[in-house]
Parts: C-alpha cells; sequence; structure tokens
C-alpha cells in the first residue's frame, strides 16, 4: 500500500503542475483557529492532483486532539494515490499521514495529551497495540480517511504520538511510516545482537532508517543500490558494505562472498517480486526476511525450500502500532538518532517535492515545512 512502482510516477507527477499557483492562505492565529489551510484531492486528467484549499477546523470531539502541523513527511503512497481509481472517487480527501505539530486544544476525555504537547500522527487511526487486525486497515490517514497536510488538523487521541525528545519538527514527521515500518522490520523477528548481519534494499525512508536502527544495535549493515553514490551516502550513515546490483545483478552472491558463506541474519525486503528469491538466498541459517514493499510488485514468490532448508522465517511487515513507535521513539532519543532528509520544501513547492519523490533520486525522507500561522 505504501509503495508506488516507478515505472508509473513520471505521468502521475506532471498532472500536479500549477496547483500551487494559488498563494497560501492565512489560518486564524487564535489558540482555536475556525479556519485552515489543507491540500486536498482535485480530479485530474489522468487521475487526481493535489489542491490547497481554505476549510472550517472540525469542531472538537471529546476524545480528540487539535494539533498545530509544522511539517509533513511524504511516502511514495502519497503518489501512488494520484492514480486513477474507478471503484471510488477520492476527490476531496486530505492527503498524507505524517505529521508533526503542537497540541493546541483536547477533547474533554483526553488524558493522554495536553496543550503544549509535541506529538506525531499515527498511520493508523486506532492501532494502539495488540495484534494486527483486518478493521486497522479501514482507518488509515490520507487513504480511507482524511489525511493529516493541513495547518490545524484534528485527529482521535488514538491517532498521535508523543514526539521523540530532540528530534526537529522536520525530523519527527517521518516517523509515522517510514520510521515505524523500519523498526518494525529490524526488531519483529527478535532484538539484533551486536555482529549480526543485516541487509537493507535501497536508500529511501524505510531503508535509511532501518540502516540507522540496525546499526546503533551493533549489527553489520550491507546496502543494495543502483547508484555508487548513495552506498557513498549511506556509508557516511554507519553502514558498512555497499552493493551495487547493475555491477552485480546476482547481488545475494555478493551477500555471501562479504560474509564468507554465512549470509545475512535478517534481509530487509522492498523491492518484492524482483529481489524476494535473491533475499531470501541471501539469508544465512535460521535467518529472518522481513517483507517490507513491493517497488518491482507485489505478486512475488517466496522461494519456500529456500526457507525450508536454512530454517528461516519470513515476515510481512504494515508499518506498526503506537505501543511499537513508543518503543522507537526511546530507542531514537536514548541513541541520539537523527532522521535522514534529503530535503524540505515548504509547502508551496508541493508539487517540486511530488517530482522530487517520483524521481528517486535521493537518500533518505523528503519533507514539506508549512509556514507558521499570521501573528507567529
Amino acid at each position: 500500500m505504501t509503495m508506488l512502482f516507478r515505472q508509473t510516477r513520471y505521468a502521475l507527477v506532471i498532472s500536479l503542475a500549477g496547483c500551487f499557483a494559488t498563494p497560501p492562505l492565512a489560518a486564524d492565529s487564535a489558540d482555536h483557529p475556525t479556519t485552515t489551510r489543507k491540500v486536498v484531492l482535485e480530479k485530474a486528467i489522468p487521475g487526481y492532483r493535489w489542491k490547497l484549499i481554505e476549510a472550517p477546523v472540525p469542531a472538537l470531539g471529546r476524545r480528540q486532539v487539535l494539533v498545530h502541523v509544522r511539517a509533513v513527511a511524504l511516502n511514495h503512497g502519497d503518489l501512488d494515490l494520484l492514480k486513477p481509481d474507478p471503484s471510488a472517487d477520492m476527490s476531496g480527501r486530505v492527503v498524507a499521514s505524517d505529521g508533526a505539530g503542537d497540541v493546541i486544544a483536547v477533547g474533554k476525555d483526553v488524558s493522554g495529551f495536553r496543550k503544549g504537547m509535541r506529538v506525531t500522527s499515527l498511520y493508523f487511526n486506532d492501532w494502539t497495540g495488540g495484534p494486527f487486525t483486518e478493521d486497522k486497515v479501514k482507518n488509515v490517514h490520507g487513504w480511507t480517511m482524511d489525511g493529516v497536510l493541513g495547518d490545524y488538523i484534528v485527529l482521535d487521541d488514538t491517532a498521535v504520538a508523543r514526539a521523540p525528545a530532540g528530534l526537529s519538527y522536520e525530523e519527527a514527521a517521518t516517523l509515522p511510516t517510514a520510521g515505524l515500518t523500519a523498526w518494525t522490520a529490524v526488531t519483529a523477528n527478535g532484538q539484533l545482537d551486536a555482529g549480526d548481519v543485516v541487509v537493507v534494499q535501497g536508500t529511501g525512508g524505510v531503508s535509511t532508517f532501518a540502516a540507522l536502527f540496525a546499526s546503533a544495535m551493533g549489527a553489520r549493515v550491507i546496502v543494495t543500490s543502483s547508484s555508487d553514490d548513495k552506498l557513498r551516502r549511506m556509508q557516511s550513515l554507519g553502514t558498512r558494505d555497499g552493493i551495487n546490483y547493475h555491477t552485480h545483478p546476482d547481488w545475494s552472491d555478493k551477500v555471501l562472498e562479504l560474509t564468507q558463506g554465512r549470509g545475512a541474519d535478517l534481509v530487509i525486503d522492498v523491492g518484492g517480486k524482483d529481489t524476494l528469491a535473491h533475499s531470501v538466498t541471501s539469508l544465512a541459517f535460521g535467518g529472518a526476511l522481513s517483507i517490507v514493499g513491493g517497488l518491482s510488485g507485489y505478486e512475488g514468490k517466496i522461494p519456500s525450500l529456500g526457507l525450508l532448508m536454512k530454517n528461516a522465517r519470513a515476515r510481512g511487515i504494515f508499518v506498526g502500532s503506537r505501543a511499537d513507535y513508543q518503543r522507537m521513539a526511546e530507542f531514537i532519543a536514548t541513541h541520539r538518532l537523527h532522521p535522514v532528509i534529503n530535503r524540505v520544501y515548504p509547502l508551496e513547492q508541493g508539487d517540486e517535492a511530488l517530482r522530487l519523490l517520483a524521481a528517486g533520486n535521493f537518500v533518505g525522507k523528503v519533507v514539506l515545512r508549512l509556514a507558521p500561522a499570521a501573528g507567529e
């Protein structure tokens, strides 16, 4: 759900040209503003584009919080929503799932949050803990319900989490989807031990987070990419080895070579159809495969014999719960980690941010900074 096939991106982004031509609308500067800027989906040919509008701030419910959003991080799913969808009309849907800001008001039955607290949104509206269930998918910000790209957003108190100390708004905004997905992928099969080998595919948001987390746990991280420049950038973040899969198309053989035939204790697969076989080949005996995405397609087959013969495990990763987020936040604060951000754009340059996201020529995350409200 959170990925978009590379071959479809360019055409989608072209439809966004000019959608930020209107000057931004100022939000009310009072503690309880009555109007807000927000970005919604508007029909275009083909599919949808972003539209910046002014709208009323909804009334605050008993179990809701009003957040002044300062930054929003983009995900590949934000591009996917621009594609035509004959089964549903998405017009008017507020976009994006990952925002960071300040609580400026709380409903009368809210107990875990207070005015002035720095928070982020969560990908799922109501997955606070426990096992994942089918109903959780029905309440996803920016997908099945309104997202968070606006100056003032009302969220259920189950849909926010306290941001880790020491992070900027822009850094905190990268956590709800990419950060938490990576954390779950790294920890779902148990805590890594120092010296474990972890293979991370690519250099996008999930991959850079996974490399940061695994390196902080003392693991040896091997990164795959089609770009030597990106591999060098990842080494500056603490990864030990890089494999260019254009130079080494059978990159799993290179993993085995680098590990003297042992393989990886954990492989984080974001590629999907075209990478699953290599991921399994790369595993060590007793290793684990975290399946995160499907950049090359989701219909790939996992070689079951390869898992069986290595007594290995494969697990699908779909972001995580608020309880998972809180564990991640503690780890980030303890190890003083900072998310990798490639570029921050002002909201009015959202079309340019989407073009960069679609092109994929970056390492880490792409973030939008919302302008302060009038009077600040």
